[in-house]
């Protein structure tokens, strides 16, 4: 019988990505918090419990299915992690990073209110997007049907680019329409262009 790769909250502490010294933060925009490696994310992702009653995924506003691409990057699935995690979200890599997870997700794991640390969701999030834009797995919507409806969208910001997200996964025809000439909002103009790998 087959090892079971989750449950290792008692036997494995938390561990966050190393945090880079404010003297160098302040000298620049990249990252606050280096890269997990491949088997720290799947160490991380194991600690989660499985718990029956995932209050991580009931407090996340989007009720990302956290607990399964937990479990699946513990199993070293991390195409099928991504593909779970982008399923409820249009955003997946700026979550990993932006996102509230210590009053959200996180602040609601149930190994953490048992005394053994959180689930390091936020980390693990980031991780998995970040693995998939550099293997080529985050591909363009391809809807199961065309449908004749059109949309149009005033804006392209996040709100406008993640209902675009759901509108052409439901074969709507989408236009969106923005007064500048990148698409982003915030997301693009209020946030240093050095501190994402990609642009939107």
């Amino acid at each position: 019988m087959a090892e079971n790769p989750m449950l290792k909250f008692v036997s494995t502490p938390r561990d966050m990505p190393e945090k880079r010294e404010a003297t160098i933060r302040r000298e620049d925009f990249h990252e606050i918090y280096a890269e997990y490696a491949d088997q720290k994310a799947k160490e991380q992702a194991s600690r989660c419990s499985q718990c029956g009653v995932p209050y991580c995924q009931t407090h996340c506003p989007l009720h990302n299915n956290i607990p399964d691409w937990l479990k699946l990057t513990a199993e070293g699935r991390l195409k099928e992690a991504y593909e779970v995690s982008q399923e409820t979200n249009a955003f997946p890599e700026i979550c990993g990073r932006i996102c509230p997870q210590d009053r959200l997700c996180e602040g609601n794991c149930v190994i953490e209110q048992s005394g053994h640390g959180t689930v390091t969701i936020g980390s693990v999030e980031k991780y998995i997007t970040d693995t998939a834009w550099e293997n080529g797995w985050v591909q363009p919507i391809v809807p199961h049907a065309e449908r004749t409806e059109s949309v149009g969208i005033i804006g392209a910001g996040p709100g406008g680019l993640a209902a675009a997200d759901r509108l052409r996964r439901a074969g709507v025809q989408v236009t969106i329409y923005d007064r500048y000439d990148r698409a982003g909002g915030l997301l693009t103009y209020a946030f240093p262009a050095s501190s994402w790998k990609r642009t939107l």
